[in-house]
């Protein structure tokens, strides 16, 4: 285990921590990287700079994914939930703490990377933990799996940085009796409209498009779709924020360029999220295309620099819609660990289609 050190300067990278393998991230496939490495052997330790499972820490309370519980499972441990229906943001949760004990992985949460620098040997990986201490550790090989959501997209307009406007839900009781206006039209801004409502708050929605998104979640927009024709919720479709003031934001229609004020008293905003390249970018991994990802082998899923692989959402940069997430990410975990054993790369897996939306 890493021994303490307070000295304001990097500490010597022989006095830390020395292991065949860091991960960084410790989001399910993360983790489902690290269980696929102990297996063969191969000891590991994940480091993230939130908690564990970061992610899916922020969603809201009680949120249910999309997928079923045998499409998020990992590691091969089943995912059990009381009435057999998708999983909870708690359910979730509990279930990685207990894969994590299980297997009795290492996991360092709230350090954060500082930098990644080549050794004789692989890699010296020197992290800050929240504290402020700084640490070391030497591995032979370095695997990122730092996930697709790193920051929160902006709409770069006057007012952004006010109190009043927020990205996260977090709990809906916070808006009773208040006036919200939720930014998007997809699933992130639909649940929390819907949330949000049923929490006692008077919602009205802005989004772009002419109508609602039509791969919102399949049992989210028949309710939104109800609540909108009924009055229960505003909708301004075909708008756009371009201010936000103190207690109203200015929204402009798309088809004419004229522009209204909306009284709101809380501004949502849930538009998306952009990756976070800059370590790749450090370590001179090679990306392409608009969305950054990550040049990748796919068969070991070893980035342009020898050594240094990615697993998970953060293979595909900014993701405008998703096509790599943690459902069909669990076959990185399995062809990072037959690489560095020497086996050949397990065959794509044949996985059940998703629920159309």
């Amino acid at each position: 285990m890493a021994s303490e050190n307070t000295s304001p300067t990097l500490p010597d990278p022989q006095a830390d921590t020395t292991v065949q393998v860091v991960i960084i991230g410790a989001g399910p496939i993360g983790i489902e990287t690290a269980v696929e490495l102990q297996r063969r052997g191969i000891d590991s330790i994940n480091i993230d700079r939130g908690p564990l499972g970061a992610q899916i820490f922020d969603f809201p309370p009680q949120s249910r994914w999309f997928s079923g519980p045998e499409r998020i499972s990992i590691g091969g441990v089943p995912l059990e939930t009381v009435a057999q229906e998708k999983a909870t943001r708690e359910d979730y949760l509990a279930y990685l703490r207990s894969v994590v004990r299980q297997f009795d992985l290492a996991v360092r949460t709230f350090e954060s990377v500082e930098e990644v620098t080549p050794a004789d040997d692989g890699f010296v990986v020197r992290t800050r933990t929240a504290g402020g201490l700084l640490r070391s550790i030497r591995a032979q090989r370095v695997i990122l799996a730092v996930g697709g959501t790193a920051t929160t997209r902006r709409l770069g307009v006057p007012g952004e940085d006010r109190a009043i406007v927020s990205d996260a839900l977090g709990e809906p009781h916070r808006y009773f009796g208040r006036r919200v206006l939720v930014v998007g039209g997809k699933n992130s801004a639909a649940e929390s409209a819907i949330r949000l409502w049923r929490a006692g708050a008077e919602v009205t929605i802005s989004y772009r498009g002419d109508e609602l998104h039509p791969r919102i979640k399949y049992w989210i927009r028949p309710e939104l779709a109800s609540c909108i024709r009924s009055g229960l919720i505003t909708a301004r479709f075909g708008t756009r924020v371009v201010a936000i003031g103190p207690n109203a934001v200015t929204l402009e229609r798309l088809a004419d360029g004229s522009r209204f004020d909306e009284p709101t008293d809380d501004v949502l905003l849930q538009i998306g999220f952009e990756a976070d390249g800059s370590l790749f970018e450090a370590l001179g991994c090679e990306l392409v295309g608009p969305n950054k990802a990550v040049f990748h082998d796919p068969g070991t899923m070893e980035t342009s620099i020898p050594g240094i692989h990615v697993a998970g959402t953060a293979v595909n940069g900014t993701q405008g819609r998703y096509e790599v997430y943690v459902e069909n990410a669990h076959i990185h975990a399995k062809r990072i660990a037959a690489a560095m054993i020497g086996d050949p790369p397990p065959p794509d897996p044949i996985l059940p289609e998703l629920p159309e939306a």
